[in-house]
């Protein structure tokens, strides 16, 4: 009889087990290389980053390596000056792409760095301070981009207005003519009394001129006393009859326009009564 020997075969757990105590024996390795980074190594990529133009990853890479360090007063300056590489790095992303992303990462590790040394009793440095205030300058402008446009008011449609509306009716619309004809008027008259008194006194100094002897004061004073009236007498001779005529035609027309406004303003209104019906007339006259 043949018996079977023991221990040649595994069954299937057995197997399954092997199995996966070998991927852990092999993987093993694999692990322990991918361990985090350090803080120089992040540091150093960050630099190559930075020289090949890619300063978005240099800031990611530079932020990282902040993180890794805790804020002590032996790590103080090392973090400072990590902190103003990566928020410039951040900051040259930003201008080169306009991707926000740069920005609201820079102000997240910011925000970080600030709650850090407000936990150790420090404030932050003017390099890093004019950083931030650069950084929010440009969340504040992409903030005002983001905003809607203000729609313009609509102005509320204007009901009409039921009320009469007063309107004014000069009655005497020919006053200005009325006034300018007088003052005409009264010119003309000052001509023709400088006609009248020019004839008078010329006829006494034509008298005069021929009762004084020959080639004497008085002939001489008569002479020119004559000519003095007759140049009166001819310029009220011709200023009369022309601001006379002017003036009376100026007040002719403003009259007429007074008496035509006035009538304008007549209305005509029913009478009716017991035994009665007539119309009645009413207005300024």
């Amino acid at each position: 009889m043949v018996r079977p020997v023991m221990g040649r075969h595994m069954s299937m757990p057995s197997r399954l087990f092997a199995s996966l105590l070998t991927v852990a024996l092999v993987t093993a390795p694999i692990h322990v290389a991918q361990a985090a980074p350090s803080f120089e190594d992040l540091y150093t990529q960050g630099q190559e980053k930075f020289d090949g133009g890619d300063y978005g990853a240099a800031g990611d890479l530079w932020a990282q390596a902040v993180r890794t360090l805790p804020e002590s007063p032996s790590n103080s300056a090392t973090r400072q000056t990590l902190m103003n590489v990566a928020l410039d790095a951040y900051l040259r992303a930003y201008r080169g792409d306009q991707d926000r992303s740069h920005i609201d990462d820079a102000k997240l590790l910011l925000d970080e760095y600030e709650a850090s040394l407000e936990s150790a009793g420090t404030e932050l440095t003017s390099e890093i301070a004019s950083e931030k205030g650069k950084i929010e300058d440009i969340l504040a402008k992409l903030a005002a981009a983001e905003e809607p446009e203000d729609k313009p008011e609509e102005k509320p449609e204007e009901k009409p207005n039921d009320e009469p509306v007063e309107v004014f009716v000069d009655e005497n619309p020919g006053r200005g003519l009325v006034i300018g004809g007088g003052v005409m008027i009264g010119v003309g008259a000052a001509g023709a009394g400088l006609l009248v008194a020019g004839l008078v006194l010329g006829g006494s100094a034509q008298k005069d001129f021929d009762a004084a002897a020959p080639f004497s004061t008085e002939r001489d004073a008569a002479r020119k006393s004559g000519r003095t009236m007759n140049a009166l007498a001819v310029t009220g001779g011709i200023v009369a009859p022309v601001f006379l005529g002017a003036g009376i035609a100026l007040l002719v027309i403003g009259l007429q326009r007074n008496k035509a406004a006035r009538l304008r303003n007549v209305s005509v209104l029913p009478n009716v009564a017991p035994g009665y019906a007539g119309l009645g007339f009413s207005g300024t006259f």
